[in-house]
This record gives C-alpha cells, sequence and structure tokens, in this order.
C-alpha cells in the first residue's frame, strides 16, 4: 500500500475555531474558541473531542447534542486525573528506590549495581549500567557535587546516591534484571505484599506505572488511552482487591495497581478519596471506555 505525504496546511486559530464550530460544536462562541484554542492546540484537543465526532465520515461532523461542556469537562477531568496520579506515583517510585537501595546493598555491597553476576540478562545489565552512570553524569545534584568534591570520582558512588539520578524507567528495568533467587529482591516484592512466586507480577506493574508516569509528565491524554504496555492480573486475588479487571488496558487497571501499592508506601495519603471525589466529573456512560465497573466504588479496594 502506497502511503500519502501528510499535505494538510496550518490554520490560524479563527480558522481553526471556525472549522470546528462548523462541523457542529455548540455551545461555545468563536472567539470563546480561539481563546482556547491558543492556549490548548488543536491537535491536543482533538484527542477529547474525537468521542464526540462521527469519524467514520468525511469531515468527522460533531454528533447531535454536543455542546463544548463535556469536551471542557473531560478535559479538566483529565487534568485532575494526571496530577493525583503523578503525586500518587512519586511516593510509589520513592518507595521502590528506597527499598531497593536499602535491601540490595545490605545484602550485595554498596556498588552492587555493578555486578553482573546478579543479573539475568548482560545485555539489560550493560545497557541499563550504562543509563545509570549516563543519568549520575548529567545530574546537578547537591550530594553528587560533594561526593565529587570529598571522594576519589574514580570509585563509582553507592547505590543510594545513583539511584537517585535516574529515571524511574532505569529503577524498573534494573528490578525487572534481577535474578529472581536473590533474597534481597524478594525482600524488596515483600514490602509491596508479593512473593517470589508473584514476582513477575510485580514487575510487570512497575513497567506499566513507568509509562503512566511519562503520560502524566508529558500532560498527554491520560483517561481514554488504550495502553500498550499491559500490566499482569494476579493469579491470585490479593487482599483488598478487585472482584474483576473489565479491562487489561485502561485507567481503571492502572488506578487499582497505584491503590495498591499505596496502601503499603503510603497508607495515609488519601488517594482513594481524592479519586471518588474526581469521578463526579465522569458520566455513567462513560466508565466502560475508562474501563471502570459500575460498582467500582463497593469493591474492597476502595472502600
Amino acid at each position: 500500500m502506497s502511503l500519502i505525504a501528510y499535505n494538510k496546511p496550518p490554520l490560524s486559530l479563527q480558522d481553526q475555531a471556525r472549522l470546528l464550530i462548523s462541523r457542529g460544536l455548540q455551545g461555545i462562541t468563536e472567539s470563546e474558541l480561539v481563546q482556547v484554542l491558543s492556549n490548548i492546540s488543536y491537535y491536543r484537543l482533538r484527542g477529547y473531542t474525537y468521542p464526540y465526532q462521527n469519524n467514520a465520515v468525511p469531515g468527522s461532523p460533531f454528533l447531535t447534542g454536543v455542546c463544548w461542556a463535556y469536551i471542557k469537562n473531560d478535559y479538566e477531568f483529565d487534568a485532575g486525573l494526571r496530577t493525583i496520579v503523578s503525586e500518587a506515583l512519586s511516593y510509589i517510585e520513592i518507595a521502590v528506590r528506597t527499598q531497593m537501595e536499602y535491601h540490595l546493598s545490605l545484602s550485595h555491597g554498596s556498588r552492587w549495581y555493578e555486578d553482573s553476576a546478579l543479573c539475568n540478562s548482560q545485555n539489560i545489565f550493560r545497557d541499563n549500567l550504562d543509563e545509570l552512570r549516563k543519568h549520575w553524569n548529567r545530574s546537578r545534584e547537591v550530594f553528587k557535587e560533594h561526593y565529587l568534591n570529598k571522594y576519589d570520582s574514580s570509585v563509582s558512588p553507592p547505590a543510594w546516591m545513583i539511584f537517585e539520578t535516574t529515571t524511574f524507567g532505569t529503577v524498573s528495568k534494573t528490578f525487572s534484571n534481577l535474578k529472581n533467587n536473590i533474597p534481597a529482591k524478594t525482600a524488596v516484592a515483600q514490602y509491596f505484599g508479593f512473593s517470589r512466586n508473584t514476582m513477575r507480577v510485580l514487575v510487570s506493574w512497575f513497567q506499566h506505572l513507568n509509562l503512566v508516569r511519562n503520560i502524566c509528565a508529558h500532560y498527554s491524554r491520560l483517561f481514554t488511552r488504550s495502553f500498550i504496555v499491559r500490566p499482569m492480573i494476579p493469579t491470585h486475588r490479593p487482599t483488598k482487591w478487585v472482584d474483576s479487571i473489565p479491562r487489561q488496558d485502561r485507567i481503571y487497571f492502572s488506578l487499582c495497581i497505584i491503590t495498591k501499592l499505596l496502601d503499603s508506601c503510603a497508607p495515609n495519603y488519601q488517594f482513594k478519596e481524592k479519586l471518588k471525589e474526581l469521578m463526579k466529573k465522569v458520566r455513567r456512560d462513560q466508565l466502560p471506555s475508562l474501563g471502570f465497573p459500575e460498582n467500582w466504588r463497593e469493591q474492597d479496594l476502595f472502600t
């Protein structure tokens, strides 16, 4: 199949607003829409108008009765969702770093991340080590400057320093590549309520949450996204869990994972309360697109 070159010309803000209104968008004037489009690009906004348009026909006209209030509500809900998810993930990420630094360093020394014998894949080990060193070299943290000014810089920094300057992606990949028979890895898993036998589930959760974190960091659409990196569903029901996961690729499962992990690392953080308050913005007919069952509030995990 031959592909065509993208040749749509750029449009002025006024022309963008006229185009949306000509397609049937109601409840907002052209001048008001111009103001919106000066702050939120047409292409970004398209992710929120898409569900309200008939995209099967040329011009993608808006469905009958669609008004701007629906789109505005979805956009604001998504922004609020990214905010509470980002804050929740900060607790989880810090706890993962801390647990790895602590247990692995006690068992295998302060520079255990340089020990390839602890890892399954030597190629992944080398890639992770390169990433750790690259992020360390780019870091401007005060503790790094102190280390370089006081200690022999030809010796690698301890894990509790270098892992504080890298990304959660590198942290999760390092954890994943550790051999499962290492007691220190099991100790990290146990902190989050997992065992050596269920380690694969936790690893998949960390990898998925890294994707969610990156989406939030780039302010991308979160609430109706279909995730490519899909976390594993536990085969054995954890304590305080949900009856089912209707969609493995939707944000509801991500929120279940976040809630479960927070029970271990930030039990006093009011995530469930914030989520329930935010979900008041969502219409009942929108729940399936987010992967939510109708009775989600009554699930053990969220009570």
